[in-house]
């Protein structure tokens, strides 16, 4: 065996070992973001909360994490990615474990606020992790892999959460998805391939501000940003509210019943692993464009009192949502490959806020105006979302 295809099987090891740990990194990121999601009827009946006001412990973690990639932005090029990825899930499963003792929904809220914002530190930098450390030849599928590890976290977290919430008490569930990430965390710790790759930048704060506000308000970045936040904000908040809409007339489902929505996440799965292969056919902005206006017509399907095509519209509609993620996350990413850290923190500080203020300001038009204004709110933003990205592939193609 000559030393060409020695070094090529020990690269492919390695980066087998890499895909199985962002692939846990994603889950529990995923999971401990959004394990309170389907939990909000609970915390609305315990602490006497309306839907809106309830929505605010996922809202309040994103808001964390939006703070946290803040500070990321200025220390993620300092210290070695594997390091900083593993104090983030350690750290976050702590407060998750918290959270759960809460006496009092301010405290639970604040203890939510505080685990996002470690988990910004995991988030911001996997994707530069993958970039810096993956063979060219295998970068595009960990990539999805670690994407649909976020699917599967998102979806894990939630039906694990409602699961045990049914069967339990909320308290319980938070208890149980703290301590599955804490051993996923440990996994990660022990595994994963040191940062070898990953040479620290000292640069000074003025200097940092000024290039980073440059990528801030790059008018090439700005609606791919834009995009992640609205699309984000939408889906959190048809997974925020569904619940709150199937236990009532004319469905009036169980709502140990209600975890079963979480499934949807698998075409999630699908639609962040699908990506490489829409991609080989149409061209990234082409594919947006679709999905946008896909994504709209399947809000439309849950107009329709009819459990099944309601099952559809939300099928399609989270399948289209990782595709767009995925597209927009390879955009940034991609753009300036020594600021890649950089690029990926303001995409997901604009992400997450999407996240934080549309899941809790559409709750408000959900209390307010009732289930049909809520979707047209939503399509609304979806149309937007379409807007902004024609515009900014115009100007990108007149360059």
């Amino acid at each position: 065996m000559n030393k060409a295809v020695i070094f090529e099987n020990k690269e492919n090891r390695k980066d087998t070992i890499i895909s199985a740990c962002v692939f846990l990194s994603g889950f529990s990121c995923f999971a401990q973001l959004y394990y309170f999601q389907p939990l909000l009827p609970d915390l609305a009946r315990e602490f006497a909360l309306s839907a809106s006001q309830s929505s605010l412990a996922v809202s309040f973690s994103t808001l964390g994490m939006v703070f946290g990639l803040i500070a990321t932005m200025f220390i993620a090029d300092r210290i070695p990615r594997k390091t900083l990825i593993s104090i983030g899930l350690l750290a976050s499963s702590v407060f998750s474990v918290a959270a759960s003792f809460s006496p009092v929904f301010w405290l639970l809220i604040l203890l939510s606020a505080a685990k996002g914002f470690l988990l910004a530190g995991a988030t911001s930098v996997s994707m530069a992790y993958i970039g810096e450390e993956v063979s060219d030849r295998n970068k595009a599928r960990i990539m999805a892999l670690y994407i649909a590890g976020n699917a599967l976290g998102g979806m894990g977290g939630r039906f694990i959460s409602s699961w045990i919430g049914a069967v339990s008490d909320w308290r319980i569930a938070s208890v149980s998805i703290g301590l599955l990430c804490a051993v996923f965390a440990l996994l990660f710790l022990i595994f994963s391939p040191k940062s070898t790759h990953f040479t620290p930048k000292k640069e000074s704060l003025h200097t940092l501000v000024v290039s980073n506000l440059q990528l801030i308000t790059s008018k090439s970045l700005v609606p791919f940003y834009l995009t992640g936040g609205l699309i984000l904000g939408v889906f959190v908040s048809l997974y925020n509210y569904m619940g709150f809409y199937l236990i009532k007339e004319p469905f009036n489902l169980p709502e140990y019943s209600i975890h079963y929505i979480y499934l949807m996440y698998i075409f999630g799965m699908f639609g962040s692993i699908a990506t490489v292969r829409l991609t080989r056919r149409r061209t990234p902005f082409c594919i947006l464009k679709t999905m946008l206006l896909i994504s709209a017509g399947s809000i439309l399907l849950l107009y329709v009192a009819h459990f099944l095509l309601i099952a559809i519209g939300l099928a399609i509609f989270t399948f289209n949502f990782f595709v767009v993620h995925v597209l927009c996350n390879r955009i940034v990413s991609d753009y300036d490959l020594s600021k890649r850290s950089v690029t990926i923190s303001i995409y997901l500080l604009t992400y997450y806020l999407g996240s934080s203020l549309l899941g809790w300001a559409t709750g408000i038009l959900l209390d307010i105006f009732g289930w049909r204004y809520f979707l047209a709110g939503l399509i609304g933003i979806v149309l937007l979302n379409y807007t902004i990205v024609t515009l900014g592939i115009k100007r990108i193609e007149k360059k």
